[in-house]
Order: C-alpha cells, then sequence, then structure tokens
C-alpha cells in the first residue's frame, strides 16, 4: 500500500533520513521518499498505516 503522509516537522534531507529508517524498522522493504519542500512523505509498505505512524512519530516526526 501507498501511504502520503504529511510531516510538517521535516526540514532537510537528514530529517528524511531518519524518518526512512524508523519505517525500515517495522518494514525492512519498505520504500520512502519525502519532499521536505511540501513536507510529503510517500511509503510503499505492506505494514499498517498506524505501525508505520508510530515508527515516524517515534522518531520525532509525527504525520498529520
Amino acid at each position: 500500500m501507498t501511504l502520503q503522509l504529511k510531516v510538517p516537522k521535516i526540514a532537510c534531507s537528514a530529517c528524511a533520513n531518519t524518518i526512512a529508517q524508523a519505517v525500515k524498522t517495522v518494514d525492512p522493504a519498505a520504500v520512502v521518499e519525502a519532499d521536505i519542500k511540501t513536507k510529503v512523505v510517500t511509503i510503499q509498505s505492506v505494514k499498517p498505516e498506524n505501525e508505520v505512524r508510530k515508527a515516524i512519530a517515534s522518531v520525532g516526526y509525527p504525520a498529520l
């Protein structure tokens, strides 16, 4: 499934990398792309949305 999440706190490529690493802790095969300008993170994952959201929030980037 593909998720598009608005992540207001994302500000740079290091933020994007942190988010990607967090998602990969719950789904190592996930594909994560972040657009820093629009603050939208696109995630392709087999895991449920709530698990992905929890993983991102756990590293300080709660998604709206």
